[in-house]
């Protein structure tokens, strides 16, 4: 299969999580239209894998794989550092990975939910900012979820500690808060730059994010 349509030709985006679930879904079809994509993820054989999956559904070469932990923000910095290193534009930044229905700490020492759903994006997309400056028309796109209307506001002391609660969908919440807030003053301080944010609600969907939590709840 060729890819359908070159109305995305000459625009690249990166798109985090996106070897599974909405973030390969979404770097498939950037693909299929002509996009160069870049799938970052933690794991090079699922990446690597889901790259040539998409290669071979659409018939683009234009995708290829960045190693990226967000738990880590060593990681987040030379997935940045190889990225910025290409000397290619970067037209659209989509921040879909993370965790739910997960316990524990990042490598950092925040709260794992915390740590991986915000601040490791919070740390990529600011690594990012002058490559998507240079690059406008440019935007940022922050996959989060209406859970953040279940978060009452944000603890930071909590967000240095491990996951308190049994389900993790109380600081999932919080998460998903924190991107909210984050593309609401990412878009003040960008103003003029020719960068646009975005935060959205995928809906419900039949995504393996939810693979950790007890099956009761995930139903």
């Amino acid at each position: 299969m060729s890819a359908e349509s070159g109305e995305l030709a000459g625009r690249t985006f990166m798109v985090t999580g996106g070897n599974t679930g909405i973030g390969r879904a979404t770097a498939a079809d950037l693909a299929r239209r002509g996009g160069r994509v870049y799938v970052a993820c933690r794991s090079a054989e699922k990446g690597q894998q889901a790259v040539a999956d998409i290669v071979a559904a659409t018939g683009s070469e234009a995708v290829a794989f960045l190693p990226l932990d967000l738990a880590d923000l060593g990681s987040v910095r030379r997935c940045a550092e190889q990225f910025l290193a290409l000397g290619e534009p970067l037209h659209v930044l989509i921040n879909n990975g993370g965790v739910a229905g997960q316990r524990g700490m990042t490598k950092n020492g925040f709260e794992l939910a915390f740590g991986v759903n915000h601040v490791g994006h919070f740390a990529l997309t600011n690594a990012l900012l002058d490559r998507l400056a240079a690059s406008a028309p440019a935007r940022v796109v922050t996959v989060a979820s209406d859970s953040h209307y279940q978060a009452e506001g944000v603890d930071f002391d909590a967000a240095r500690r491990p996951t308190a609660s049994l389900t993790g969908l109380r600081e999932y919440a919080v998460s998903k808060l924190c991107n909210v807030l984050f593309s609401q003053e990412l878009a003040r301080r960008v103003q003029g730059r020719g960068i646009m944010t975005y935060a959205l609600h995928p809906g419900v969907v039949a995504s393996d994010i939810w693979r950790r939590v007890p099956w009761p709840i995930r139903r």
